[in-house]
């Protein structure tokens, strides 16, 4: 039977994201060299293989400074010249000086008491002695937070676990602020409330409430990293998952009479008339782009699926129960994006065509793969289809159209409602994060049965064309309701 060593961790502490070797200098030694009541040295190294190998060679060299100070050899500890400064193989560290900075305060926000920080500016001003006048600058500006403000970004993103979209779109973010913050100089230990406070009013009230929330947002988690990676100080009764200072820097304005007209007009779903127009007009684009782009709508509309949900797709997420075809979507936007979606029964002919000759990962919609996104390219092809037809409601105060791929989800959320189905059933079908507050359906019966999604997903019927509903509706000269297929 094998045995886990308990010296796994032994002598070493993680501080930020590197081991340091920490040991207590016996008391017959300590009574002998005084100081210090332990021994604290920087591993360099966040791999904890390497750092248990370093561990090893100095626990060896204190175990003989130790024996020679209790046997009258020595009346004095010498910390090993050989550490941290080089490897055994006698190559420098490779760590900037910035680097090294950030280690020792992330090192000195975690100390313990006094003694500890003690010796961690002991290590520090050691580290400092040994570097170029570049480095040490780098190291002494790290030491204070006098970084740039992107400069924990990869780090943070790393850690973020995003989609490659989001990434770019963060990272441009934290550009911006940084490019801002380099113009009127500033570095990251500068920017306090007044500082952000000063960056939203120059920067971001002239964008878009939705682009402006975005960016605040992002900031927030941005900061909130490093507080917890000790790179930024907070105000003392400041939490750190508060965001400070981005926090509380969005200024609702709540209008306490809305007049005629001023309303503020928000992305829609699309009407009956426009579905049957990008359905049914002919084709404005590439002939070969014709069925994948009219079938990847399709599901959208008749499932409420999102655009990625959908092209990314594999075969073998469409699986097939008691003779009723769906989608089992594994992965998402959130926790509840993984769901199982009954196909619609005018899905399943178009769907069991796509499954023929393929299996396992093969994509489902074949003509969008070995493409770097997927998503992204069928979203810009959608955006020249619908302009190209008309579909489109552009207002001066918007940034874009009202109407785009996510008003299909829209339009089938809105027919599920008209035909009754509950809200519950609803969301559970789309992939809606349940609400929490409502003990019942939010905590304790959160999922829908199989027959209540395919219920609601079979009550959605697609319009018929533009054409045949203006003559019906001339013909009786009356309001019609919705017509169905």
């Amino acid at each position: 039977m094998v045995v886990k060593s308990n010296r796994s961790e032994h002598l070493l502490t993680l501080k930020g994201n590197r081991w340091w070797f920490r040991q207590g200098i016996p008391k017959p030694v300590h009574r002998v060299t005084g100081g210090p009541s332990f021994i604290m040295i920087n591993l360099e190294t966040s791999d904890i293989r390497e750092a248990k190998r370093r561990r090893d060679d100095i626990e060896a060299f204190t175990r003989t400074q130790f024996r020679d100070v209790r046997d009258g050899l020595r009346g004095a500890f010498e910390l090993p010249d050989w550490f941290p400064s080089a490897q055994p193989s006698g190559r420098p560290m490779g760590l900037s000086g910035a680097a090294r900075g950030a280690i020792i305060r992330a090192a000195m926000d975690g100390a313990e008491d006094d003694d500890e920080k003690l010796m961690i500016v002991r290590a520090a001003e050691a580290e400092a002695d040994r570097m170029k006048p570049a480095q040490r600058k780098a190291f002494e500006d790290a030491m204070s937070g006098q970084v740039k403000i992107e400069h924990h970004l990869q780090d943070h993103l790393k850690t973020a676990g995003l989609a490659p979209k989001t990434e770019a779109e963060r990272r441009g973010i934290v550009m911006m602020l940084a490019r801002w913050c380099s113009a009127v100089g500033l570095t990251l230990d500068q920017i306090d409330r007044k500082r952000a406070g000063q960056y939203v009013a120059e920067v971001l009230e002239e964008k878009h409430a939705k682009t402006r929330a975005k960016h605040i947002s992002f900031l927030r988690q941005y900061w909130i990293f490093m507080a917890r990676r000790g790179h930024v100080r907070l105000p003392q009764g400041e939490a750190i998952t508060s965001g400070w200072p981005w926090n509380d820097q969005l200024i609702e304005t709540k209008g306490k009479r809305v007049e005629r007209g001023a309303r503020k007009a928000e992305e829609r779903p699309f009407t009956d008339t426009e579905v049957s127009t990008l359905m049914n007009s002919t084709f404005p684009l590439k002939e070969a782009w014709e069925g994948v782009m009219k079938d990847v709508f399709l599901v959208a509309l008749l499932s409420g699926m999102r655009q990625a949900e959908i092209v990314t797709l594999w075969v073998e997420e469409v699986v097939e129960e008691n003779g009723h075809l769906s989608f089992n979507l594994q992965q998402g936007k959130n926790a509840s994006a993984a769901r199982k979606v009954p196909a619609h029964s005018s899905l399943v002919s178009m769907v069991r065509e796509r499954l023929k000759g393929k299996a396992g990962q093969d994509p489902l919609f074949h003509e969008l793969a070995g493409m770097g996104n997927p998503s992204d390219t069928y979203g810009k092809r959608f955006k020249r289809w619908r302009e190209a037809l008309d579909v489109a409601d552009v207002q001066e105060d918007t940034r874009r159209s009202l109407v785009n791929f996510h008003s299909a989800r829209r339009w089938f959320t809105i027919k599920a409602r008209h035909a009754e189905q509950p809200k519950e059933t609803i969301a559970d079908v789309i992939g809606h994060t349940p609400d929490k507050q409502d003990v019942t359906f939010g905590v304790y019966a959160r999922e829908a049965s199989e027959g209540q999604r395919r219920a609601c997903v079979e009550a959605v019927r697609l319009p018929l064309r533009c054409l045949e509903v203006e003559v019906i509706i001339e013909r009786d000269n009356d309001v019609q309701p919705p017509l169905r297929v």
